[in-house]
């Protein structure tokens, strides 16, 4: 571990602004640690996530990034970018600095200093562990609401269409209130939803969805502590699908707090299961959640890539 080089990648935003004084405090462990500097790369706007990591990419640097599901999911975009889409050829590293971190939950990470540890420990000892991941193929949205070029995007955490989009696009604005802005946010948009008819081809198979939404999982949580996908795993070459087809807004409330446990998965009224690919069609654009932030076009088109990446982790 002695004499290697890496770069942190960080949102100094995120977390209420904690992700400024966690790099620096990573950077003294770094330097105490490792004996070299470590570079520090603050990003501007969430744009310029993508471009840190594109710029930053090189084989001397291990890339590290720290921030929210989102800051993580468009560094690893970022990279993707300049790499065509065929996969990470190193390991990355990941450290929470927003308000939910879903991901790392997975990993029973729920603060920064266990993740600190964990990578060093790891790093020392050159341990990574396979995240998969799936590419999302969509049309982006022209000024006059026409279908445009078509766009590529990674997702390693979750994806979603329908209320989970409604909910994510509430809590992005209520950030500022912390880890509970997703299940305010859930509880406000429970109050005015209506169901989505969605058609779909799930593993090649025709269906037309009347649900509340359609969610993709690569890993078990999403808005911080809910366990949306229990049965997933991140590395176990499937994703899992989510459909509520719930249509009352009394049995939506009623159902929402089975998400903190994973209990809402054997509701009848629910369906789910295991998938590798999924495409939906609709006449109108769609806004999508992508691992915590929204992106609009039309008809995604979604397909697993098993070890799309690895990041530095003990077993």
């Amino acid at each position: 571990m002695q004499g290697k080089f890496a770069v942190l990648i960080y949102n100094p935003n995120s977390g209420k602004g904690k992700a400024r004084e966690r790099a620096i405090d990573f950077a003294e462990n770094w330097k105490r640690q490792v004996g070299t500097e470590l570079r520090l790369r603050p990003t501007k706007s969430l744009a310029d996530i993508r471009v840190a990591a594109n710029e930053t990419y090189n084989e001397k640097e291990t890339q590290i990034f720290m921030g929210g599901d989102g800051t993580l999911s468009e560094s690893i975009q970022g990279i993707s970018e300049k790499l065509n889409f065929k996969g990470l050829t190193k390991p990355v590293a990941f450290l929470p600095g927003g308000t939910g971190n879903s991901f790392l939950r997975d990993f029973e990470i729920k603060d920064y200093k266990t993740a600190r540890e964990k990578f060093f420990a790891a790093f020392e000892k050159d341990l990574a562990v396979n995240i998969d991941s799936a590419i999302i193929t969509y049309n982006k949205v022209n000024d006059d609401l026409s279908s445009g070029n078509e766009s590529r995007r990674i997702m390693f955490n979750i994806w979603g269409v329908g209320l989970i989009s409604d909910i994510t696009k509430l809590a992005i604005r209520m950030r500022k209130i912390g880890s509970a802005n997703y299940t305010i946010a859930s509880l406000i948009k429970l109050l005015s939803h209506k169901p989505y008819e969605l058609k779909t081809v799930i593993d090649g198979v025709e269906e037309l969805l009347k649900c509340n939404m359609v969610t993709v999982s690569n890993s078990q949580f999403t808005g911080g502590k809910m366990q949306i996908a229990p049965h997933v795993r991140v590395n176990d070459g499937k994703l899992f699908l989510i459909s509520p087809m719930l249509h009352s807004r009394l049995g939506l409330f009623a159902n929402f707090p089975k998400i903190f446990k994973g209990d809402h998965v054997n509701h009848p009224q629910i369906k789910t299961g295991f998938i590798k690919k999924i495409e939906i069609s609709h006449n109108k654009p769609l806004i999508m959640n992508v691992d915590g932030e929204l992106e609009e076009g039309f008809n995604p088109r979604m397909q697993i890539h098993p070890s799309y990446f690895k990041i530095y982790m003990t077993p």
